[in-house]
């Protein structure tokens, strides 16, 4: 079977689980990656999918006439389709979906598309896309989610709900595993961009009351500086917390391993920023628990799903920092009752969120689909 996946960033730090879907389906069938925006420009190899000709009057079209689904920019990512004898498209992010949405009908080709966060939930972006989404659930053979809440959420806008199916990214259970290198029981931890759905500042705020109790509480943050992070940093200073803070900036997943295995206590305070833009389900949590961290989070997401409360950690109302504050506490003052959290998330990662698992059973969403529509 030959599957298009499209992404929208190859090099982006925060898609690293599209690199993951794509080397795991890789296992399974033929896969064509291409990538460079929500219609893709792209190959693997770098390599355009139209002429340079046809590129140059596609961006004409798009940033001087505001046309972005064009006859040259179609034409490249059609042809490109129909070389390669696709089978079936899935399609990352509800945009790029509408993007493929018409070479898909007119090529007559089945279209998935899998929705991972914002491009569900965005509320510029769901005014932006109300209809085509619309049209786009009419089209697409199956509407992948991340979460409960995603699946809810589509459903209310007008996807059939037989077509809505749960699956999420998964963590390598191989490669974060928990570790045996020296950690101190306040040591906590964050593995986030810096934006408003992540509410850094929250978490900021709940870990400056644990240090009224634990003094000798540190904080490592990970994530690129953007967005809310010099705001980020202004806070701890304002707050003279600076020795016990640690920006540490973006990490590879090589690098943010022995950042996790070295912490106890794993910690991200997510809620619906004020564009309604909201969580799937963060890699970081999943990645923390196979690390055997207990997680102290919110009831936001997909995170209601990943992590089981007063199990494999402790969950909090959004904007709730006194609460966050008091579970990270308990966590630190209780080194048994963390091994045992810890333990318990490792075990939940692997036998409901491991990557195989989960990369197994999209591979199924795709080979189904491909094998109804050639029995009709």
């Amino acid at each position: 079977m030959n599957i298009c996946v499209t992404r929208s960033n190859k090099f982006s730090p925060s898609e690293t689980f599209l690199r993951n879907q794509i080397k795991g389906l890789e296992n399974y069938a033929h896969i064509f990656p291409v990538y460079g925006g929500y219609l893709p420009e792209y190959e693997e190899n770098g390599k355009l999918l139209n002429t340079r000709w046809y590129w140059f009057l596609d961006k004409l079209s798009k940033n001087v006439l505001k046309k972005e689904n064009n006859y040259f920019g179609n034409y490249g990512a059609s042809e490109y389709l129909k070389k390669n004898k696709i089978d079936i498209v899935l399609a990352n992010y509800g945009i790029s979906g509408v993007k493929l949405m018409p070479i898909c009908k007119k090529l007559n080709l089945p279209l998935i598309v899998h929705f991972h966060g914002f491009d569900a939930s965005h509320k510029p972006t769901l005014r932006k896309y109300q209809s085509d989404y619309l049209d786009l659930f009419n089209y697409t053979k199956a509407i992948i989610t991340v979460s409960h809440d995603m699946a809810e959420a589509l459903i209310k806008m007008g996807a059939p709900a037989k077509k809505v199916l749960i699956n999420v990214y998964g963590v390598d259970t191989d490669f974060f595993t928990p570790g045996y290198l020296p950690k101190t029981d306040s040591s906590f931890i964050t593995v986030a961009r810096f934006t408003p759905k992540k509410s850094p500042q929250t978490s900021i705020t709940a870990f400056y009351k644990v240090l009224q109790s634990l003094p000798d509480a540190t904080l490592t943050m990970v994530g690129p500086k953007e967005e809310l992070y010099k705001d980020c940093v202004h806070l701890v200073d304002k707050l003279q917390i600076s020795d016990k803070v640690n920006f540490s900036g973006a990490k590879s997943p090589q690098e943010i391993l022995p950042m996790l295995q070295r912490s106890t206590i794993f910690i991200q305070h997510s809620m619906v920023a004020p564009d309604g833009d909201s969580e799937g389900t963060p890699n970081s949590i999943l990645e923390a628990s196979a690390c055997g961290l207990p997680v102290v989070s919110t009831l936001h997401g997909g995170i209601k799903d990943a992590v089981i409360h007063g199990k494999t950690g402790f969950l909090v109302d959004e904007g709730d920092v006194e609460g966050m504050a008091d579970y990270m506490i308990r966590l630190a003052e209780d080194p048994l009752l963390t091994k045992e959290m810890g333990e318990n998330g490792r075990k939940y990662m692997e036998q409901e969120y491991a990557m195989d698992r989960q990369i197994h059973r999209l591979y199924e969403i795709i080979e189904n689909t491909v094998t109804k529509l050639n029995e009709n």
